[in-house]
C-alpha cells in the first residue's frame, strides 16, 4: 500500500519553506506559525517535524549544503575524462561562492546563521558538521587538482596546510561578496580563486 504521506518530502517542503522565510524575511521572522503558512501546512502539522526555531534554523543549514551537493553532483556527473583536473576544481569550488542570486541567498543564510552558531548550541552542532564537510571538501578537490601535477616529494608535502588555506579562501571570498552590492563585479574574485587553486596544484619547486 502506497503511504498516504511521504515524511522525508514534506520535511523537505518545510524545510525550503524555512529558508524562503529566512532569506526573504530575516531570523527574527523564522518562527513555527510563518514557517507553516509559508508552507501552506497547519502549524501543528508543522510542529511535529520541526517542533522548536533551532530545529528550524538547523533544517535552513542543511538546505544550504542540499543545494550545493546537487550542482557538485551534476558537475561530477558531467565530467569528462579528457578535464583538465584543476579547471573541473575550480569549477566546483564556484559553486560555493556567492556569484548569482541563488548562491547568494545560500551564502546569506550562511552567514545568518554561522553568527548565530557562536551563542545557539543546538546551531553551532549543526553548522560544526556542515564546516567539516566543507573541509573534507577542500581537501579532496585540492588531492584532485594535484592529480595531474604530483611529483613524488609533493605527496603528502604540505597537504593538510594547504586545504586549510584553500578553506579559508573560499570562506572568505565569500564573505566578501556578500557583504558586497548584489550587483558588484565578481570576476576579480573567480580571478583569485583559479591563481590559487592553479598554484597550491603546481609540483614545488626542488
Amino acid at each position: 500500500m502506497p503511504r498516504l504521506i511521504d515524511h522525508d518530502e514534506r520535511d523537505r517542503e518545510i524545510g525550503e519553506a524555512a529558508w524562503r522565510v529566512l532569506s526573504r524575511d530575516g531570523l527574527a521572522a523564522l518562527s513555527v506559525r510563518n514557517v507553516a503558512e509559508e508552507a501552506g501546512i497547519a502549524t501543528a502539522s508543522l510542529r511535529r517535524a520541526f517542533p522548536t526555531q533551532d530545529a528550524l534554523r538547523v533544517a535552513c543549514l542543511r538546505r544550504v549544503f542540499e543545494h550545493v551537493q546537487r550542482r557538485l553532483d551534476a558537475l561530477h556527473a558531467a565530467r569528462g575524462p579528457g578535464d583538465d583536473p584543476v579547471e573541473f576544481v575550480v569549477r566546483c569550488l564556484r559553486e560555493l561562492l556567492p556569484l548569482d542570486l541563488e548562491r547568494r541567498t545560500e551564502a546569506e543564510v550562511w552567514v545568518t546563521l554561522g553568527s548565530l552558531a557562536l551563542t545557539d548550541d543546538a546551531v553551532r552542532a549543526a553548522y560544526d558538521d556542515a564546516h567539516a564537510l566543507l573541509s573534507d571538501a577542500c581537501a579532496a578537490l585540492l588531492s584532485l587538482a594535484r592529480t595531474t601535477a604530483v611529483t613524488d616529494d609533493r605527496v603528502g608535502s604540505g597537504t593538510a596546510t594547504d586545504a586549510a588555506r584553500l578553506h579559508a579562501l573560499v570562506d572568505g571570498l565569500a564573505l566578501h561578496l556578500v557583504h558586497a552590492p548584489a550587483d558588484a563585479d565578481t570576476a576579480w574574485a573567480v580571478d583569485v580563486l583559479t591563481t590559487e587553486v592553479r598554484r597550491l596544484a603546481a609540483p614545488r619547486a626542488g
